[in-house]
């Protein structure tokens, strides 16, 4: 005897694939936009990073030279 869900089982399981296969492109496709985003902020870092450093010298040459000014307020 034939079971009468077997079909209608049958179409579940191929749309629950097919669905679990867009999921997965869709994923691969989110993980590589993160990877690009994830390179263009280590260059904002590194960035970030030589400005600090730019800035903190700066002040240690100015401190030193007595050539520091305070901040000018409106």
């Amino acid at each position: 005897m034939k079971n009468p869900y077997d079909e209608q089982q049958t179409q579940i399981l191929a749309r629950i694939t097919n669905n679990v296969v867009k999921l997965n492109d869709t994923l691969l496709e989110l993980n590589q936009k993160i990877e690009e985003i994830n390179e263009m902020n280590s260059d904002l870092v590194a960035f970030s990073n030589i400005w600090t450093h730019y800035q903190r010298n700066a002040n240690l040459y100015l401190t030193s030279t007595n050539s520091l000014e305070p901040a000018y307020k409106q």
